[in-house]
């Protein structure tokens, strides 16, 4: 069943993402997306919660809070790139996770990389190690509402 449901959901994507309805782009994504669901099937397990929609609502509500915490650290990136004292305080902050699954974790690190200024450098018994360009502060309550903010709280209701 797992096989089945990846296979689905990533030659939707396939399809989406290639725009392109000709016989040797179906085959393509054919054997990419089988090859896919292979590897992954046991990663994917159905349970009951899959099919409640309030994650998949949740979920969308974490893109756009994702978005704005992207757009927010450019800007501020483009800052300190363009400014003539180059305003850096570089260091590694160690961040407490309150997620239990490891997807939500994943996810958050990944996203934590993604945005401008901070990179994830080692993930840890429940605890991300990250690279912040700027400290803003040393209290570790403020670093982690600066960095993981509602990310973390979001990824809760969608994971757990």
């Amino acid at each position: 069943m797992g096989f089945f449901i990846i296979f689905i959901l990533t030659f939707f994507v396939w399809m989406i993402l290639t725009w392109n309805v000709e016989i040797l782009n179906i085959i393509v994504g054919i054997l990419s997306c089988g090859f896919v669901a292979l590897i992954f099937r046991k990663e994917f397990k159905i349970d009951k919660k899959i099919f409640h929609i309030k994650r998949y609502l949740y979920f969308i509500e974490y893109i756009f809070v994702f978005i704005y915490y992207m757009i927010k650290a450019n800007i501020l990136m483009a800052y300190r790139v363009l400014s003539p004292r180059l305003p850096i305080k570089p260091g590694i902050v160690k961040i407490p996770l309150e997620l239990k699954s490891k997807m939500a974790k994943v996810i958050l690190a990944n996203s934590i990389t993604l945005t401008p200024g901070t990179f994830t450098v080692k993930m840890e018994d429940g605890y991300l190690y990250i690279h912040w360009i700027y400290i803003y502060t040393y209290d570790k309550k403020e670093q982690k509402e600066k960095i993981v903010g509602l990310m973390e709280k979001i990824l809760k209701r969608v994971f757990e």
